[in-house]
């Protein structure tokens, strides 16, 4: 896995020539403890005293009374089958007072893990903390999916005191007997996400190994590179704020202006090439896995439409800035989807002798799209590999570049490799790529004039 720079603090290495092989990367079999802080109390020791819980929150005791009168089952799964519907419905309150109300032999673990993801999802970190106090207090122990929970409430909330929290939650899982997960490490830098946090979730993905479980998936680098276009976007609209034109100014106060803007791009670019660098250590990840899918309990990586576009949308957001930083969304474009060269740009289509598989290499998305039809699993539903805004992002590029030779190649090597993905959304683009096949060299020849 490559490693990425400091953000905004050590100048930025450049990219090897030769991409990182993952093989003779050191495995590390867990996820790293982080120091515990007198000031950040142990959450096994907040979730028990109620003094300790005062100090980071207000207590908020459970709902105990329902707004109006129903059965409570007296079999757990029952109950927890319960809680669901009524959740569904939005009474939650109500939903909790009645597991409140019922007796310990009653309820489960799985009941209270319920509880507690149902107040995470709406940010109630206070509700979801009590929660898991209460199910500490019925002999119910917290279990991986328990942390998760109290981890997502820590993302959804927005007070003070959550990155705090959660920091301490994450401390206290292997303090609890539970196995760390990716997952917990996922929503921990989900938390880091929602709080603006760039340079923890910059931290947290160098410690992590190259194999194993604990190795990057597709979330973690989801988060990543949003984080990252996050902070490029704050450094382009710094850019672009500056209140004084540098050419309008004299003397000492022009140096300064000049100052800053070179410390705000150098910056930009910093952020940019991090971004790059993140990009680039998925895709090589993608291609390692492909290739040692039998050799160890690593999760493989897909090709998801979504990460793609929020790296063509940061190409796209530096391009009025950087022309040439922008230019590198056709080099992503053409990596995973592929620019076929049966078009050449001296002359029409299929007139020139045709490409070798040196020229028209198999894209990335086809490869491992190819791989996953041998090992079909039920988690390829869930991912597209292309969609509308993918095309549309990349086509956009090539109009803003006055590139219609690589937007035609790139139409053709979606029909031959992606033509299902293609056939629902085609009509959307013919008027787009009929224009681009308009402005082709052959069709933009002139008749000199005569004397």
């Amino acid at each position: 896995m490559l490693p990425l720079a400091r953000l905004l603090r050590f100048p930025q290495p450049s990219r090897p020539s030769v991409r990182p092989q993952f093989q003779t990367c050191a495995a590390v079999t867990r996820t790293p403890r982080y120091v515990h802080s007198a000031s950040n109390p142990n959450i096994s020791e907040l979730l028990t005293t109620s003094e300790d819980e005062n100090v980071w929150i207000k207590r908020r005791p459970l709902p105990t009374t329902t707004s109006i009168k129903y059965t409570i089952p007296t079999d757990p799964y029952l109950l927890a089958d319960k809680f669901q519907r009524m959740e569904r419905e939005g009474k939650v309150d109500d939903a909790v007072a009645i597991v409140m109300q019922t007796k310990t032999a009653c309820q489960s673990q799985v009941l209270w893990n319920l509880v507690i993801d149902a107040y995470a999802k709406k940010g109630r970190l206070s509700r979801a903390l009590r929660a898991s106090t209460e199910m500490r207090r019925r002999g119910f122990r917290p279990t991986q999916t328990t942390f998760t929970a109290l981890l997502k409430a820590c993302a959804l909330c927005d007070g003070e005191k959550s990155l705090a929290m959660a920091e301490s939650i994450y401390r206290s899982i292997e303090d609890a007997n539970v196995e760390p997960s990716i997952i917990h490490v996922n929503t921990l830098l989900s938390v880091y996400q929602h709080k603006h946090k760039v340079q923890p979730i910059l931290n947290i993905y160098n410690s992590l190994p190259a194999n194993g479980p604990m190795a990057p998936t597709l979330t973690t680098y989801t988060i990543l590179l949003s984080a990252l276009r996050r902070e490029l976007i704050m450094r382009i609209d710094e850019l672009k704020n500056e209140p004084l034109e540098p050419s309008a100014q004299k003397g000492e106060k022009k140096i300064r202006v000049d100052r800053r803007s070179a410390h705000i791009k150098k910056n930009m670019r910093q952020v940019f090439d991090n971004l790059m660098l993140a990009w680039y250590s998925y895709a090589d990840d993608a291609v390692r896995r492909i290739d040692s899918a039998d050799a160890d309990d690593t999760t493989p990586l897909h090709i998801d439409a979504h990460i793609v576009n929020i790296v063509l949308k940061s190409c796209h957001a530096v391009y009025g800035v950087n022309r040439a930083l922008g230019r590198k969304g056709l080099k992503i474009a053409e990596q995973v989807y592929g620019m076929d060269k049966s078009l050449h740009a001296g002359g029409s289509e299929g007139t020139a002798q045709p490409p070798t598989s040196k020229d028209n290499p198999t894209p990335l998305a086809a490869r491992i799209r190819r791989s996953e039809s041998r090992k079909p699993s039920e988690s390829m539903s869930k991912f597209n590999t292309i969609n509308i805004d993918t095309i549309d992002l990349v086509l956009e590029l090539c109009k803003r570049d006055q590139e219609p030779t690589k937007a035609i190649r790139f139409w053709q090597s979606l029909e031959k490799h992606f033509a299902a993905d293609l056939e629902p959304i085609q009509s959307n683009f013919t008027e787009r790529i009929d224009k681009f096949r308009g402005q082709m060299p052959w069709n933009n020849k002139t008749t000199p004039k005569k004397d």
